[in-house]
């Protein structure tokens, strides 16, 4: 699908100024501005160079234009002027959308909304919104971004802005597009292309047709989608230029799907030779422009048509690398969400702020009405006196509560999503990454690759279900629903049951796991608890530990406490991982030494669980010379 955001940010923040003029012109006009600039001598001129050398983003980069609007801002908030300080908004808002920086860019296309609304400065308008849908549609919020595009839309029919209305209906377009709703898409593409036409503008002319082509392509119209994506080619002079890579990659993907498909199958060869030579054409032209996504997507199609050709090795060597790209933009993705669920989670947080302030107001207001009426009577006056007293308590009372509960669930969701950010990512990737090779691939595979494949989904589903189990009991202990039912049992039979299922893990290691404690012991505990206490730091012993080494678990007593020691002879612990070990915000998901997996989640738990008791659980370790855990119980949960 072709990426028109960052094309459509510049378009709209540059005020068509720069869009058909050639780069040397554009540095020219920048020059001279910056020259201009070093001879400005009033606060009013320097913020109007400032803000349109920030306006120039698709020459001067993202970087710059920060630094320029930034300034253009200072002045124009010193000088008071409305207009240039919305524009000063709105550039650090795109610049922060294209280093992918959604909580800033939102922050900024915000404030420059709220001031652009009350100026009659329409173009800025549009574009406000407009930049506001293309993020929204950029973090996957498809429903706020679509408001946000009708709103510009809306506002471009009102006041006859074609030029406008030709970008808005592609980028609605674009939007049924990757909803897959290709009939409505094509509707938007074709009232864009006849704007364009109308305008003469060659570059969305071309850049509508290959929107065309992808949709017909999408539902399997492949000469149609094929005649569209050349006509396209053929309206930009630079063959090589960045919107003909996607025509070309569009191409390529086009014949692959038609080597694929019955009805082409007389001439499957062609089109796979088609699709191969095309697909390593524009590969190059994608690395010259660093497009690591697109990348990713040449490689895909590339593993894929070379598949085809029965070139086995430069199949996989394509596979491989579309699936490292995808990792590492998986991993990107995965922080731009978060970024952005954490400046969502800082506005509801401020809404919930303004409902307290509220109610302060509506008691204020309150009061001053008693008070008019308090002068009528004295009686009324006591009367009234009292109703406010209560009612002022009672108010004071709901402000603490809702505070502590803000606190309390913004506290309990950083926990949770730093865990989710951190330990479900990667068996999820696993999991899914061979999920879709077996969906696309199983009719080549031979039962060998199946089993090795199924073997590890059934690995990474088994790590993903103890994970989920861990953040089950994590949350139920949070929101305090674990029972919690300690009573008296005998300290050696319990932590023998206990690691009953860990028998078999050692014994593929020839782990030999050793247990003396004294039969007259007894622990004062929970046993649900008390058992996923032993066996989850008897299980990280073994992952931690050697081959034919040894696990050690001993007790002994004093006057008032029980303590357990769970000694090792792994592979011990550097005092950086110790001093994080027990800490939710901070990953200490190690691999064992078989190359076991671990997420770090089960020690918190621990942690909690042995508080629960009014314990203690602490570690001495040193690397290369093993770990050992001790952990006390009070002999009386009032101690």
């Amino acid at each position: 699908m072709l990426k028109k955001t960052p094309i459509f940010l510049i378009l709209f923040f540059t005020f068509y100024i720069s869009q058909v003029q050639a780069q040397n012109t554009a540095n020219k006009i920048i020059d001279s501005l910056k020259t201009e600039l070093k001879n400005a001598e009033t606060d009013s001129r320097k913020a109007i160079l400032y803000k349109e050398l920030s306006s120039h983003i698709e020459y001067i980069g993202p970087d710059n234009t920060i630094k320029y609007a930034k300034k253009a801002l200072y002045y124009a908030q010193k000088i008071d002027d409305e207009i240039l300080i919305g524009n000063a908004y709105g550039n650090l808002g795109t610049a922060y959308e294209l280093k992918s920086d959604y909580t800033h860019a939102l922050k900024n296309l915000y404030k420059a909304l709220e001031i652009i609304e009350k100026t009659d400065d329409i173009i800025a308008l549009i574009r406000v919104n407009n930049n506001l849908g293309l993020i929204y549609i950029d973090i996957k919020n498809y429903k706020q971004g679509l408001f946000y595009y009708k709103k510009a839309l809306k506002i471009c029919y009102k006041y006859n802005k074609e030029k406008h209305v030709s970008i808005l209906l592609n980028n609605i377009g674009d939007f049924y597009l990757q909803q897959r709703e290709y009939k409505k898409a094509l509707n938007q593409f074709y009232q864009a292309l006849i704007i364009s036409k109308k305008l003469n503008d060659t570059d969305k002319i071309g850049l509508n047709l290959t929107n065309i082509g992808i949709c017909y392509v999408n539902i399997k119209n492949y000469e149609k989608g094929v005649e569209m994506l050349n006509k396209s080619i053929a309206t930009y002079e630079n063959s090589s230029n960045l919107y003909n890579a996607y025509n070309y990659y569009e191409l390529g993907r086009a014949y692959y799907l038609m080597s694929q498909d019955e009805k082409y199958s007389a001439s499957k060869s062609i089109y796979v030779d088609k699709s191969v030579n095309i697909l390593n054409y524009v590969l190059q032209n994608f690395k010259n422009y660093s497009s690591l996504k697109d990348i990713q997507d040449t490689y895909y199609y590339l593993s894929k048509g070379n598949k085809a050709k029965e070139k086995f090795d430069v199949a996989l060597d394509c596979f491989e690398k579309y699936s490292k790209i995808k990792d590492s933009l998986f991993s990107k993705e995965s922080e731009k969400k978060m970024a952005n669920f954490e400046y969502q989670r800082k506005i509801d947080l401020k809404d919930k702020q303004i409902e307290i302030q509220t109610l302060k107001i509506n008691s204020d207001t309150r009061k001053v009405y008693f008070l008019i009426t308090i002068s009528t009577a004295v009686a009324i006056l006591l009367g009234l006196f009292l109703f406010l007293y209560i009612s002022k308590r009672r108010n004071n009372q709901l402000l603490k509560e809702k505070n502590k509960l803000i606190s309390d669930i913004n506290y309990q969701k950083d926990k949770f999503y730093s865990i989710i950010a951190h330990d479900l990512k990667g068996p999820f990737n696993g999991f899914l990454g061979l999920s879709e090779l077996m969906a696309e691939d199983i009719d080549d595979m031979s039962n060998e690759e199946i089993k090795f494949a199924a073997t590890n989904m059934r690995s990474s589903a088994k790590n993903l279900f103890n994970l989920l189990e861990n953040l089950l009991d994590w949350t139920r202990m949070e929101q305090n629903i674990v029972p919690f039912d300690p009573k008296e049992y005998p300290l050696e039979s319990t932590t023998l049951e206990s690691i009953i299922t860990l028998h078999d893990i050692a014994g593929k290691k020839e782990i030999n796991i050793e247990t003396k404690i004294p039969s007259t012991l007894s622990v004062f505990a929970d046993i649900n608890m008390f058992q996923a206490i032993i066996r989850n730091i008897v299980l990280n012993a073994i992952k931690f530990t050697q081959k034919k080494g040894a696990v050690y678990i001993h007790a002994f007593e004093n006057s008032t406490d029980i303590t357990i020691t769970i000694k090792d002879s792994g592979i011990g612990m550097h005092q950086d991982i110790i001093n994080d070990l027990f800490k939710i915000d901070t990953k200490n998901n190690r691999i064992g030494t078989e190359n076991e997996p671990s997420t770090g989640l089960g020690l918190i738990l621990c942690k909690e669980f042995i508080e629960k008791h009014n314990g203690q659980i602490w570690v001495e370790s040193e690397e290369g010379k093993g770990s050992t855990f001790y952990i006390r119980f009070p002999k009386n949960q009032n101690t």
